[in-house]
Parts: structure tokens; sequence; C-alpha cells
């Protein structure tokens, strides 16, 4: 037998060994939240399981969302929670369907069907590598049965394809562009979704204006609709003026002062526009 043969079957390196492994891995987990960033961005391995109360499949190249949901355990989950909160504090009825446009690796999907919010899913993701996590994550939950998964973007158009713009460290932060991956495009009018009351769920970098125009059957239904409202991004897509006309009547509500009554959405655009930063609106169809 090899030495080093011998060192990994030794009963006496193996207790310490283990020990210490333990008291390592314990300092990732729960240690301070600089040792963990730093481990998470030191690590020489594509991919980590993140555990915590969800179970995901990150990977390391990311260090925006994959990081966090390393760090926290989840990454924005806490505006669904507004918006679900809202939605009751108005007298609208609680959603049992999300669908989630941006879908990413499926840290809005996932913990809101766990923690019993919602029931079922229709998670919407065009790129290639968040599609195949967002997949992977659904199967590590147990949630194949409540979750349809679609493999395209949304926008005012059927039928034709669009191109992604690929950031290297944000899986978050892939936008529609005039270059990049080709990936193929539907309006949410046409894609085979559920009846059942459903809230609209989008964070697609500035094509939110887009994806609206092509959802008008669906928004007249009732059904609410959250989406990030970042005023440069919407502005370098072309879709700021899509979002005012097809949000024109709606109630909206900023995310980020969930206590304040309706505002609208030049209010909104002013305020964000200002101090260059953005925000998540809820937009809910008066009675």
């Amino acid at each position: 037998m090899q030495v080093a043969d011998r060192l990994r079957n030794s009963r006496l390196l193996r207790r310490p060994l283990l020990a210490a492994s333990r008291t390592l891995f314990s300092l990732l987990r729960g240690g301070p939240p600089l040792l963990r960033r730093a481990a998470y961005d030191a690590m020489p391995v594509p991919y980590l399981v993140a555990g915590h109360p969800e179970h995901f499949v990150v990977s390391t190249a990311d260090k925006v969302i994959g990081r966090e949901v390393f760090l926290h355990g989840e990454f924005d989950f806490a505006k669904l929670q507004t918006a679900l909160a809202i939605l009751g504090r108005e007298g609208r009825p609680a959603p049992t369907h999300l669908i989630d446009v941006g879908a990413n690796i499926g840290t809005i999907t996932i913990p809101a069907l766990k923690r019993g919010l919602i029931q079922t899913a229709t998670a919407i993701e065009p790129h290639p590598h968040n599609l195949r996590l967002l997949r992977a994550n659904i199967a590590l939950n147990g949630l194949e049965d409540r979750v349809t998964v679609l493999a395209q973007a949304v926008g005012d158009r059927s039928g034709v394809t669009l191109h992604l713009h690929e950031s290297a460290t944000n899986s978050g932060n892939h936008s529609i562009g005039a270059e990049g991956i080709p990936v193929s495009s539907s309006k949410l009018d046409d894609l085979d979704l559920p009846s059942a009351p459903s809230l609209l769920w989008m964070d697609i970098e500035g094509y939110e204006g887009h994806a609206l125009t092509g959802a008008g059957r669906l928004l007249s239904t009732g059904t609410p609709a959250v989406c990030e409202f970042n005023p440069t991004y919407l502005e370098h897509s072309g879709g700021l003026e899509l979002l005012k006309k097809a949000t024109l009547g709606y109630e909206i509500f900023d995310l980020k002062s969930p206590n304040s009554t309706s505002t609208s959405l030049d209010k909104v655009n002013n305020k964000y526009r200002t101090i260059n930063e953005f925000t998540d609106i809820l937009l809910i169809k008066p009675r």
C-alpha cells in the first residue's frame, strides 16, 4: 500500500481531519459574513449547494444571486412577501399561481411554493445556464409536478428571435439587446397559462414594458403584476413609454415604500431617476 493510501485510510488521522472539516464548514455556513463571502469567491469548483431553508445549486461565477443565496439562503424573496401583503391589505384575493418571468435559478418560485404562499407556478427563463440550474433546483426541492418551465423570453411579439446579452458575474443581469445569445420570444397572451388566480412577476432588466405590452389579455382579467422598475434600463430598451401605456389607469405601489398608498408611474420614475436607483412596483387593476 502506498504511503498516500495509508494516510487516507488511517483511523488515527480520520477523526481529527473530520473534526477540522466540520469546523471549517461550520464557519462557512454560520461564521462571519466577510469570511463566508471570501470562501465563496475563492471556491475552486463551478457549483455549490446552498441548503437553508430551500436547496439550491448555485454557480460560483455568479457574484450576485448565487453568492447571496449561498450566504443568506434567499434573494429578493422579501419583495414577494411585501407584494402579497399589499394585495391582502387592498382587499384583493390571494393568488394561487405564480407566473415568474425571468425566473433565473428559481429564487422566487421555489420558496413561494415550499413556504406555502402559492400552489403552482409557471417559470419562464431564456438563458441556457440559468435554465439548467432552474430545472435542477426544482427537482432538488421535489417540485417537478407543481412547476411548468418554459425555455424562452417574453416580449411584445410572438415568433421572433431576440438576443440576450450576458453578464459574466451576475446571472440576473442578462438583458435583451442588439447582440448576444439568440432566444425565442413570445407574448404572454400567446402562452398556455392556467386560469387560476395568478400573480405576474417580472424581473427582466428593462424589458418589462415590452412584456406587459404582450400581456393585455392577461392583465384584463385583473391579474396583478410586480415588475422591476429601473429608469435607466427601461429607457435603454425603449420600454418606458410601453410600460406607461400598458399600465395606464392602474394602481401602482412602490415595494420600497410598502406602507404608502398608491402612487403614479411618473412619480416613481422621477424619484428613482433623480437618485439613480431602481425599485419594484406592484400593479393592481382598479375594480
